[in-house]
């Protein structure tokens, strides 16, 4: 995937490229907007980013395990299912910082998105939910 070291590369090729020809505007263009898209993506990813691979960690842990227990019949949905849209949320929460680094600003949004609706569904679940 993109690592720091495989983006300063590609960076560095795309600086030092000779044009075997004579580039058109179009051409260089292109190549400054994928010089500048190399760059943006060399942005270290350091806010959160071991608390986000273990919530992804403690994420498919959670799921798996949920998975597996509704599926041979131990497992309580009305349990469950919180903890799943937390765990999800959390992801999507710990993300938020990276995308506005990166500059996606529609990727925030739905990352906003769907860490309230995560919450709400996942709160209102483990505290009204239970009442029969």
């Amino acid at each position: 995937m993109n690592s720091r070291q495989s983006n300063e590369k590609i960076i560095r090729i795309l600086s030092e490229m000779e044009p075997i020809r004579e580039e058109t505007d179009e051409e260089r263009v292109r190549r400054e907007k994928m010089t500048e898209e190399a760059k943006k993506n060399a942005v270290d990813e350091a806010p959160l980013a071991f608390p986000r691979k273990v919530a992804g960690v403690v994420c498919v842990a959670l799921w798996g395990f949920s998975l597996v227990a509704l599926l041979f019949g131990f497992g309580d949905l009305g349990v469950l299912l919180p903890f799943m849209l937390l765990s999800l949320g959390a992801v999507c929460g710990l993300n938020i910082p990276v995308f506005i680094k990166k500059g996606k600003f529609f990727d925030v949004i739905v990352a906003v998105v769907a860490c309230a609706i995560c919450a709400l569904i996942a709160f209102g679940v483990l505290f009204v939910g239970g009442n029969r």
